[in-house]
């Protein structure tokens, strides 16, 4: 099956204090603001003009994932399927500005996707700022209600296929023609978004993460470890909204894609899924953490 998802798009949120969202965002990881305006403001780590979106509004919540397509043919042909399959098609306007065409579809699992055309590159490369300065937008993690469900939808609706998976499905890790072993990655819950995450230059730029919250009177919410699937190493913090903010160094890419096989995972904390360098559960903090959609 051919790719339809290219990479990691954009991550939509809303809150009634995004200039609070974006600060911390900044001071913290180190994205720049690309736009500001009345509706909300725009960053990204990269040229790119958006990846992560804080808009003005009354609730808190993620308002959409978004996905990068190939082109606008595989925007059509993921609006043709979500169709066929019966999935709501909440808009086919894209949320962010400088994109052509959109379809954002509301899964029946709790989180809501846009599939969109290529991100507009209007930025310089690098940038000047605080943080650790990451060089993109790396991957989402969810939590969805039909562990199964989702699974059909990834790798039917929207082709992606299927890296690694646990015995029982209740986690599993999507990738896209980027080769990276995971752009999504999804477990049982209540449909919310978990965590999202950026791709760091050195493991220095986590030490300057877990150093900038401390100077906060905050701390990492979990890590530094190595994940077992995807083989990142990574630290975790929460942001003022309750979602969990990722940053890891070294994801692993497929460099063989047709030959390459789903790994199965075991929960067992021995197995060394979710942390290869302490084998036990994550904290129950970071279990609690996450954004509904909304």
């Amino acid at each position: 099956m051919d790719y339809l998802i290219r990479q990691m798009g954009y991550v939509v949120m809303t809150n009634p204090d995004p200039e609070e969202s974006a600060e911390d965002l900044s001071e913290i990881v180190g994205l720049k603001v690309t736009e500001k305006n009345e509706s909300g403001i725009y960053m990204s780590s990269n040229d790119r003009r958006c990846e992560i979106a804080y808009l003005r509004g009354e609730k808190t919540g993620a308002i959409a994932v978004g996905l990068e397509a190939m082109d606008a043919a595989s925007v059509d042909e993921i609006a043709r399927r979500a169709k066929a399959d019966g999935l709501a098609i909440v808009d086919d306007k894209p949320l962010i500005a400088g994109v052509e065409r959109a379809v954002r579809i509301a899964t029946p699992f709790g989180p809501v996707i846009e599939i969109h055309t290529p991100v507009e590159r209007n930025q310089p490369l690098r940038h000047i700022g605080t943080g650790s300065v990451p060089t993109r937008l790396e991957h989402v993690n969810l939590r969805v209600t039909d562990a199964l469900g989702f699974q059909d939808f990834m790798t039917g609706t929207l082709a992606m296929k299927l890296s690694d998976r646990t015995a029982n499905n209740e986690l599993a890790w999507y990738r896209a023609f980027d080769g990276y072993h995971h752009t999504i990655a999804a477990g049982l819950g209540d449909g919310r978004m978990h965590h999202y995450a950026f791709d760091a230059f050195s493991m220095e730029d986590l030490i300057h993460i877990a150093d900038t919250l401390v100077i906060k009177n905050r701390s990492l919410l979990w890590g530094p470890g190595r994940h077992g699937a995807g083989d990142n190493i990574f630290t975790y913090y929460r942001d003022p909204n309750g979602c969990a903010v990722e940053t890891s160094v070294g994801m692993a890419r497929i460099d063989c894609d047709p030959l390459y096989e789903p790994r199965v995972w075991s929960l067992e904390p021995e197995s060394g899924l979710r942390n290869l360098w302490q084998l036990a559960p994550p904290p129950a903090a970071f279990g609690e953490a996450g954004i509904p959609f909304l």
